[in-house]
């Protein structure tokens, strides 16, 4: 099968001398403009570094979570992920509880204060992500969501543990 590169002018190129290396390098490229949208909406908030972010969808995703869960999802030593943790949850952004059966477990969850920022984060991205999908001829964004969806199934599949 022959993987269609795209040059820097949008045309694509679907030669024989097509390659995988290229086809990486084109979506890429590509994810970088998902990346400055991303960046666009945190800057409008204000509030919080990508780092904060990420911490705050971790817990999100995975919550609750202890500090050590965090610091591990997060491939970060604990004194930096105690540190960020401390200021989300001074921000009022985290929550921290200790279940009765152990007292000596901090869990974290994200609070509604948190939740609230995280959807305003969302929301802006999502405006930009259709505004640059509305200015797309409507059959190369639907290939694109097509593609989209299958690259993001690949991804996932390409996570998951291997069977014992």
């Amino acid at each position: 099968m022959t993987h269609a590169k795209v040059s820097p002018d949008g045309s694509a190129d679907t030669s024989a001398g097509s390659d995988r290396a290229g086809d990486a390098a084109a979506v890429e490229e590509a994810s970088l403009a998902l990346v400055e949208l991303t960046l666009r909406a945190l800057s409008a908030s204000g509030q919080l570094s990508v780092l904060q972010v990420r911490v705050l969808l971790v817990i999100q995703q995975h919550g609750p979570l202890k500090l050590g869960d965090v610091a591990r999802l997060l491939d970060m030593s604990l004194p930096s992920a105690s540190r960020l943790v401390t200021r989300l949850a001074d921000d009022g952004l985290l929550l921290r509880s200790t279940p009765s059966h152990d007292r000596r477990q901090v869990q974290l969850v994200v609070s509604a204060k948190g939740r609230k920022l995280l959807n305003r984060l969302r929301a802006n991205r999502l405006r930009g992500i259709t505004d640059v999908l509305a200015a797309m001829p409507p059959a190369d964004r639907t290939a694109l969501i097509r593609g989209m969806a299958s690259f993001a199934k690949a991804a996932d599949d390409s996570q998951q543990p291997a069977p014992d």
